[in-house]
């Protein structure tokens, strides 16, 4: 059985959980539960079984209920602790009726266990109970009988009690025993099926009523054989019809399950297509934003680059530039200062060469002193010394103009390198001018690139837009199509339960024509031997024939001794009254008392009954016994114009479309039903629904037999039992003590009803059959009996009719069934135990007229029964 949770994830929880050990079946749990079947009748062992499940749960409240498969239906069979609101939303569950929680049902249909964590945040959970605040763990468990879903195990945890799966999985074994149970519980109505018994007859026709209840009997097997041969014969054709038009339903609903899964098919590959189409606009979105920001990161280090680059070529410019300047500068000084050396040198040339013309004159002079060699050896030496002094000065002037010239070559080199450097420096000025152009352009172009990389920036914006319109308006028709899909899917699933409930209407119908057709057969087999039995009922007929005359001879001699009874009281009176005449005069003046019997005081005194118009004005509503009653007779016999009570207006009405206006024009006090009488029930029904309240009478009555036996007060219910229904018609008739009965073959929804009195305080016993029936109501006396008439063999026609007999007539609602009410009502009048206790027509309705309305079930005073006392 798998448990599903309904509960928020928690933020944080491991992903995955080690599962924990299930528990075993707890043995006192079973013992316990194996100790009440065993002594408790099945229909009252749900409830201590369901205490006792919740005391081992350990939980504060549940409930049981079970399931209906004709109808479809959870059925609440036993609580423990339930609010009102709980009880109600769980006494009747039906898939999708918004009063009802549906919880339970849907997990029994699916054959899960929900768990429902945190019930009290929940909205979706009724308040099951008073403290709806403090529960916090809800459990819906299927019970199953093999694959059949019989019922439903609620149980509610309040704080701190918490239920796990750990908790279902313990259960789980036990649930079979619970199954059990309501098996048991279905099988009693069909296990306590005895023939009902009947009272005994009068010692004067003990023996005519023994042969003619006998006679009647096989009357009535020959009959109800016949009549269902009968009903046989009829219902093969129209089940034939019916299994066609079966077969055509489903084969149309199977086109319609094929039309809706293509649809759904349909459905799908336009979803899917809309998911692709919002994948691929989510995908190229992300495209767009993820190249947008590419192209906004490479201009930016694009920009940043060039930026930097211009910044150090401007620098690197600026260092040329300066270093150029010095260069200039410094070849600037060095050719100053060269050519101040040269022009030194030159001074010292001209100098040398004044020395040099100096020299040689001294030459020319000193050869003139050679020649002459006379003019003084010490001017010659001075001389000598002279030309010494100025070769050395002509050496050093040689030296330092090898040294000038050196130094002027040297400075010639380094103004050509000077001039080399400036040459590089210049073509290195171009170069960076170059590259300053080209990063002029590159960055015009990273700036044209970035504006065009804005644009489509602009542009994936805008597209990101019709992007995101589009798959908004995408996500409005895949919600649009997954509700049009859900509905289409529930409308499948729907289709698909009508299907199978058909499917299995067809398998029954089938089984029933099969049934039918058996039964045609031996019927057929058996028309060979039914013409002895047509002799024998001829014969029957006519001892029947006899037996009815012998009847009326003892109805005509107990009419005479009825007659000599009211005579007998009315001497007496007339005795009685002499006699207090005579105690009144004076003892001198007292003579004998002479009394004649006359014959004719026998006969009733009272005016005949007055039989008003439908146009009357409405009167008031007096009490029973002390004015005069408007009372409505609801019957189509005339005889009841006949028969009534002096001082009261009767109106008799028969069943018809317009009866709720007439009813209500008219205004009784009270409505006196023939249930015998065709429509009877349907017309009470219509006059509840029409918003008539007054009481309604039940009687059984023949008009034209003048006879007929008052019940109580009745209500009419539809055919299925509904427990809601049944409890909002009783309405103040019930209350705390009230004792009720209830008789009937439908386990899941008396269970149910009985659950529902037993809220409001009522004792309620169950009969499955009429001798059950029988016994009970002899026993408990009840004040309300609730009788399905639907019960075999007719039991139910014949329970109500005997309500009649009790102390005190209880009040009655009889749930209509298929059959012929009228004469299953008429037939109850030849049972021996009600037709014992018929009236004429006048003596009934003036019973039914002198009783008091029931009272309220809050107002009633309790009652003290005397039982077993005798008088020695």
């Amino acid at each position: 059985m798998p448990v599903f949770r309904k509960r928020r994830a928690r933020a944080g929880g491991s992903p995955a959980e080690a599962p924990k050990p299930v528990r075993p079946r707890p043995p006192a749990l079973v013992e316990r539960l194996a100790r009440i079947a065993a002594e408790t009748a099945p229909e009252e062992a749900l409830e201590p079984a369901l205490q006792a499940v919740l005391e081992e749960s350990g939980v504060h409240a549940g409930a049981l209920c079970l399931f209906d498969p004709r109808q479809g239906v959870l059925r609440l069979a036993a609580e423990s602790g339930l609010s009102d609101e709980g009880c109600r939303r769980l006494r009747t569950v039906r898939r999708g009726d918004p009063a009802t929680w549906d919880m339970p049902l849907h997990g029994l249909m699916n054959g899960r266990a929900y768990l429902i964590e945190s019930a009290a945040r929940n909205r979706y959970v009724p308040r099951l109970i008073e403290a709806a605040a403090s529960v916090r763990t809800v459990a819906c468990v299927p019970l199953n009988a093999g694959p059949a879903p019989v019922g439903s195990l609620i149980l509610v945890a309040v704080a701190p009690r918490s239920l796990g799966e750990r908790d279902i999985r313990a259960l789980e074994p036990v649930l079979g025993d619970l199954a059990r149970m309501i098996e048991a519980t279905r099988r009693r109505p069909r296990g306590t099926e005895t023939p009902a018994g009947s009272p005994a007859t009068s010692a004067a026709t003990a023996g005519l009523v023994a042969v003619r209840d006998r006679l009647l009997a096989e009357h009535e097997r020959l009959a109800a054989e016949l009549e269902g041969a009968r009903r046989v014969a009829d219902q093969v054709t129209p089940l034939t019809v019916a299994l066609a038009e079966a077969e055509r339903a489903r084969a149309r609903l199977a086109e319609a399950l094929g039309a809706a899964a293509t649809e759904r098919s349909e459905q799908a590959r336009g979803v899917a297509t809309l998911e692709a189409a919002r994948t691929e606009a989510q995908q190229l979105s992300e495209a767009a934003r993820a190249e947008l920001a590419s192209a906004r990161q490479t201009a930016a280090e694009a920009a940043a680059a060039a930026a930097a680059s211009l910044a150090e070529q401007r620098r690197q410019v600026e260092r040329l530039e300066a270093r150029l300047a010095d260069a200039e500068a410094a070849a600037a000084r060095r050719v100053e200062a060269a050519r101040e050396r040269e022009r030194a040198h030159e001074r010292a040339v001209e100098e040398l060469r004044t020395t040099l013309a100096h020299e040689q004159r001294l030459r020319e002079e000193r050869e003139a002193a050679a020649r002459g060699a006379s003019d003084g050896r010490a001017e010659l030496e001075r001389a000598h010394a002279a030309a010494d002094e100025a070769a050395r000065a002509h050496a050093a002037a040689n030296a330092a103009a090898e040294g000038a010239r050196a130094q002027l070559a040297q400075t010639t080199h380094v103004i050509e390198a000077l001039e080399d450097e400036a040459a590089r420096a210049q073509s290195e000025i171009l170069r960076l001018e170059a590259e300053l152009t080209g990063a002029t352009s590159e960055r015009t172009r990273l700036e044209d690139a970035l504006a065009e990389a804005r644009a489509r920036v602009d542009e994936a914006r805008e597209r990101d837009g019709r992007h995101e319109r589009e798959i908004a308006r995408l996500r409005r028709e895949l919600d649009h199509t997954a509700a049009v899909g859900r509905e289409r899917v529930a409308e499948s699933a729907g289709l698909g339960a009508q299907l199978e409930g058909l499917a299995a209407e067809r398998d029954r119908v089938r089984e029933t024509v099969a049934g039918l057709e058996a039964e045609r057969d031996r019927l057929a087999a058996e028309a060979a031997a039914r013409g002895g039995l047509d002799e024998a009922l001829a014969r029957e007929r006519a001892e029947r024939g006899r037996l009815a005359g012998a009847l009326a001879e003892a109805e005509a001699a107990r009419g005479a001794l009825e007659a000599a009874h009211a005579r007998q009281a009315t001497e007496a009176a007339a005795r009685l009254a002499a006699l207090e005449r005579e105690l009144e005069r004076p003892v001198s003046e007292r003579t004998p008392v002479e009394t004649q019997v006359d014959e004719a005081r026998g006969e009733a005194d009272g005016a005949p009954m007055q039989v008003v118009t439908v146009g009357a004005a409405p009167g008031g509503r007096p009490r029973p016994g002390s004015a005069r009653l408007r009372v409505v007779v609801l019957d189509g016999d005339a005889a009841w114009e006949s028969a009534g009570t002096a001082g009261n207006d009767i109106v008799v009405l028969a069943p018809g479309e317009n009866l709720a206006a007439r009813v209500t024009e008219i205004a009784p006090a009270r409505v006196v039903v023939n249930l015998a009488a065709r429509g009877a029930l349907a017309a009470l029904q219509s006059l509840r629904a029409s918003g008539c309240t007054a009481s309604f009478w039940g009687c059984v009555a023949a008009p034209a037999a003048d006879r007929g036996v008052a019940l109580g007060t009745i209500e009419a219910s539809r055919c299925p039992l509904d427990p809601e229904a049944i409890v909002a018609t009783l309405g103040s008739h019930v209350g705390r003590g009230t004792p009720v009965l209830t008789a009937g073959t439908d386990v899941d929804a008396l269970m149910s009803l009985r659950q529902a009195l037993a809220r409001l305080g009522a004792s309620v016993s169950m009969a499955w059959d009429g001798k059950q029936a029988a016994d009970l109501l002899a026993v408990v006396q009840p004040e309300v009996v609730v009788v399905d008439l639907g019960l075999t063999r007719r039991d139910g026609y014949l329970i109500t009719a005997r309500l009649g007999g009790l102390e005190a007539a209880p009040h009655a609602v009889l749930v209509e069934c298929a059959d012929d009410t009228a004469e299953a009502f008429a037939a109850t009048l030849a049972d021996p135990g009600v037709a014992g206790r018929t009236k004429p027509l006048d003596r009934m309705l003036a019973e039914l007229l002198t009783r008091r309305e029931p009272e309220p079930a809050q107002q009633r005073r309790p009652k003290i029964r005397a039982v077993g006392l005798t008088r020695k």
